[in-house]
């Protein structure tokens, strides 16, 4: 029995490894779900979907997304744009363009949901104990299994196949009877796990625990082949077919064994070499390449047509690969653990024994084959293999290239840590010659010109050009380092192609010839940190983190569908090893496993181009970090002007490069490595948005729509339009109203010019007249003045005739008394002091009108003498003049004058006079 999937070592300190595809394994922290992946299917769109223990993921190559159900999924089955699925209790569906929306139940149900499948136009859930059918009006039908529980159905032309647990093999349609198809006893003792028709009367049976069997005319017949003893160690769960010969066998333990049914493996894909987990609940074969397996924890996938095989055991620690070569059909693999002895495992293809042998623990830097001996360079020395045994030939440490001359085949030149050593064969025996010294640093590379000498490269930017003279142990050298266009070196290597020396540095690249001269190399090798040996007109090249296939015979680098950057990244640098250990295969050993391939299957390998699908658009505002939401058939808002594209060429696990580019914003392809582009703060307009692989011709295009801001949209142009008619009404009518009353103000302004002119001359009149009469109450004044002057003048003269006629009384006898009287009389009936007041008082009153009125209200506590005097000094009287008309010394007069000041309540610095002359003015 083979123990395919034990890697303990044995006894005999071996332990094995497969060759297979690369494994790619997601877990819950990539995918944000549970562990538990029941089941797996895939959409026409190319996406893939998982039932998972939280609900459904879905995977595009590039991207998760997982959609939460209320229970566990246990199966999914993608048809056209509906996903269905099935689970505890659910029963249901999701549309693909809307997933969003979540879950859609197709009916209630109480069990759980195990397969789904489609049968002619029906789409059937089954559970243990009964089928649904669902038809394409969603009308759901019910069908119970009479004669017990089943683990799977399985749908066989117009029939489902399926076994009552541990019992009979049946046959039945929807709403149809059910028949016996195997009632055997033998089969009552296996519980099937998988049914397919191998021909018209003989089908494939698995079971649990027993493997393979044939089923013909009610007879079981056991498959005895190393697959079927893997299948019953490790317990059966789910079979698929991969193409007309081979199958992949999920197990409960052991993971997945692909091979066919005359039991040759192809490879087998557990832990070891990278599956997510060895208990396998499914398996799907997608895309006609890609092949899922879920597991109980995390999902896998590997390319059954990568051109690249891989050969590793994760869970043996055999360090970084250095080196590989073959010898007596047997592999032996230099890593920095030691030498492995690798021989295929009972002439299986994919699987190995693994052997370390003995003595050769450490840094192991170099192999090679020279005269069907085993060369190796190891950190302790140079050892030979004799046998199963090492044998040091030499001391000499770290030897990392050995050269046998082409001059003389029993001459060894090796790199080490110290300058060159030189091995010689005497008497059938190899034995260190002498060693090439006086370059004291650590040699990298050494190749032989066409004249005999040698070309060695040192560990960092010295080159150097050696004539040995083996015979005489001596040599010369020219340090090749001082040549012109090696002066801003930084490192260098030296190749063999094909004969020709070639020298490659961080800054030149060129070819070097045994009489010293340098001419042109290919481009491709410019800069080149590594070529490989010559494969086939072949070499590898890498630089710039990019490897490459060139074809020395076309001189051009050959296109390959499978990207050689998948693996450039895990070449050990400084210490890459990419070389052909048999005709036919090439082997890259690499910082973890190795990887294998031939030249034709990479060159001819094929990736179907397709139009990468555009899975998502998010609109945002880039100032905000708002989001909302993208409608195909609408215009996106402005305020969501961000927008951010994500898209997927469904490669899965081939790595793509895409292009793309956003017409009305840039007319130029842009490249993109990851599977998104972000635009921000768009202007209003329509864009299309255009994505393809890398150098593709298939583009996907997306017109989209940004509708311009609120101030720049249709209904704010209609208002400004309906604003600016407003405006210019306003503007004429304001305009008008403006001209108006201009022509107003200018009417006003010339009516009040003419009025002012009025007014000043009315003024000018009137100052003329108030001049006037200015003059003539002044004129008044002064006659009144005059008048009083007068008066009191005459009445100074009567007053004394009055004196004369009284003393010509009194001192005259002889005059008539009656006549004296009679005179008095008469001069006293025409001189009447208060006759003449009033006269006065009148001519005042009509030159000084409301005088005393308004003197009376302001000063009501004046007196007539008060009134009479203020009268006199309105006209001007002094003091002097004023005495003889009041009949009283000038003293007096001042004293009155002090009195009245005093009524009118005048401050003391107040002109008594000026007040009463400037009053009523």
């Amino acid at each position: 029995m083979i123990h395919i999937n034990s890697f303990a070592w044995n006894a005999n300190g071996k332990n094995k490894a497969m060759l297979a595809p690369e494994i790619y394994s997601f877990f819950k922290d990539d995918y944000n779900g549970e562990r538990q992946n029941w089941d797996v299917s895939s959409s026409s769109s190319g996406a893939t979907y998982f039932a998972n223990t939280l609900g459904l993921l879905r995977y595009d190559g590039e991207n998760w997304s997982l959609y939460k159900t209320s229970n566990i999924l246990r199966a999914v089955y993608c048809s056209n744009d509906t996903i269905y699925v099935g689970g505890n209790g659910l029963m249901g569906y999701f549309l693909e363009k809307e997933l969003h929306k979540g879950f859609q139940a197709l009916t209630k149900i109480e069990n759980d949901i195990w397969k789904i499948f489609r049968l002619n136009e029906l789409i059937i859930f089954q559970s243990f104990d009964k089928i649904y059918h669902v038809n394409s009006e969603g009308l759901v039908g019910i069908e119970r299994f009479k004669n017990g529980n089943t683990t799977f159905t399985y749908p066989i032309g117009e029939k489902i196949i399926y076994q009552i647990s541990y019992g009979k093999l049946m046959a039945t349609t929807p709403n149809g009877n059910e028949r016996v198809i195997c009632d055997t006893p033998e089969i009552g003792k296996f519980l099937v796990k998988y049914i397919s028709q191998l021909s018209a009367d003989t089908f494939l049976i698995g079971t649990l625990k027993n493997g393979l069997f044939t089923l013909s005319n009610n007879k079981l017949t056991p498959f005895n082949t190393p697959i079927n003893d893997f299948i019953k160690t490790n317990k059966l769960n789910k079979i698929i077919r991969i193409d007309n010969d081979n199958y992949a066998f999920a197990t409960m333990n052991g993971g997945v064994i692909i091979g066919d049914l005359s039991g040759q493996i192809i490879y087998v894909l557990n832990r070891s070499n990278g599956l997510s987990n060895n208990r396998v609940h499914a398996i799907y074969k997608h895309q006609d390449r890609f092949l899922w397996i879920a597991t109980d924890n995390g999902v896998s996938l590997i390319d059954l047509k990568n051109p690249v095989l891989f050969f590793n055991n994760q869970f043996i620690e055999l360090g970084a690969f250095y080196d590989i070569a073959m010898l007596n059909d047997t592999y032996y693999v230099g890593t920095n653990q030691g030498l492995y002895k690798i021989t295929p495992f009972k002439n299986q293809t994919s699987v190995f024994e693994i052997e370390l042998i003995k003595g050769s623990e450490g840094q192991v830097w170099n192999i090679d084959v020279i005269g069907n001996t085993l060369w190796i360079g190891h950190n302790n020395g140079t050892y030979l293999l004799d046998g199963a045994q090492l044998k040091q030939v030499s001391k000499v440490a770290g030897g990392y290239t050995m050269l046998q001359s082409q001059f003389d085949p029993d001459i060894v030149y090796q790199t080490s840590y110290f300058g060159v050593a030189v091995y010689k064969k005497t008497n059938k025996r190899w034995q260190l010659h002498y060693s090439i010294t006086d370059i004291d640093e650590l040699t990298r590379d050494v190749v032989e010109l066409r004249d005999g000498s040698l070309i060695i490269s040192g560990a960092a930017n010295t080159l150097f050009h050696i004539w040995p003279d083996n015979e005489n142990r001596k040599y010369t050298v020219k340090n090749l380092s001082l040549l012109p266009q090696m002066r801003n070196t930084n490192w260098v290597r030296a190749f063999d192609i094909n004969g020709q020396v070639l020298i490659t540095s961080n800054d030149t690249s060129f070819y070097y010839g045994a009489d010293e001269s340098s001419y042109a190399c290919p481009k491709a090798f410019n800069k080149a940190s590594y070529i490989s040996e010559v494969i086939n007109n072949h070499v590898f090249v890498r630089h710039n983190k990019q490897l490459t296939l060139y074809n020395l015979k076309t001189d051009t680098i050959v296109p390959l569908a499978y990207n050689l950057n998948n693996i450039e990244d895990d070449l050990i640098f400084k210490y890459e090893r990419i070389t052909q250990p048999i005709n036919g295969q090439i082997m890259l050993c690499l910082s973890d496993r190795i990887a294998y391939t031939n030249l034709n299957k990479l060159k001819t390998a094929q990736i179907n181009s397709v139009t990468p699908s555009i899975t998502d658009i998010q609109c945002s505002n880039d100032r905000t970090g708002q989001e909302g939401t993208f409608r195909a058939d609408e215009a996106i808002p402005y305020k969501y002007n961000t927008l951010q594209f994500t898209f997927t060429a469904f490669r899965y696990g081939l790595k793509s490069s895409y292009e793309y580019m956003l017409e009305g914003y840039n007319d130029s392809w842009q490249s993109r490595k990851d599977n998104r582009a972000v635009f921000q703060n768009l202007r209003e307009g329509t864009y299309t948005f255009k994505v393809r692989e890398k150098d593709g011709s298939l583009i996907n295009s997306l017109a989209i729509c940004i509708a311009p801001p609120p101030l720049r949209s249709k209904l704010a142009y209609a208002a400004y339009a309906v604003l600016l008619i407003i405006l210019s009404i306003v503007l004429r009518y304001t305009f008008h109203q403006t001209h108006k009353k201009k022509a107003y103000l200018r009417l006003q302004k010339e009516r009040k010019r003419l009025n002012d002119l009025r007014i000043l001359k009315s003024r000018q009149q009137l100052g003329e007249e108030v001049k006037q009469l200015q003059e003539e109450v002044s004129s008044k004044s002064n006659k009144l003045a005059n008048l009083l002057l007068q008066n009191n003048k005459k009445k100074e003269i009567i007053d004394k005739i009055n004196g004369e006629l009284k003393h010509i009384r009194e001192n005259h006898r002889f005059v008539d008394g009656r006549q004296i009287d009679r005179l008095s009389k008469m001069i006293k009936v025409n001189f009447d002091e208060k006759k003449d007041w009033l006269v006065f008082e009148a001519a005042f009153s009509e030159a000084h009108t409301h005088f005393f009125q308004k003197l009376r209200t302001k000063h009501p506590n004046l007196t007539d003498l008060d009134l009479k005097l203020c009268a006199y000094l309105k006209v001007n009287l002094s003091s002097k003049e004023l005495a003889p008309i009041l009949k009283i010394t000038t003293r007096s007069v001042d004293l009155k004058k002090y009195r009245l000041k005093k009524k009118l309540n005048l401050s003391k610095d107040q002109s008594l006079k000026q007040y009463i002359m400037d009053f009523d003015d």
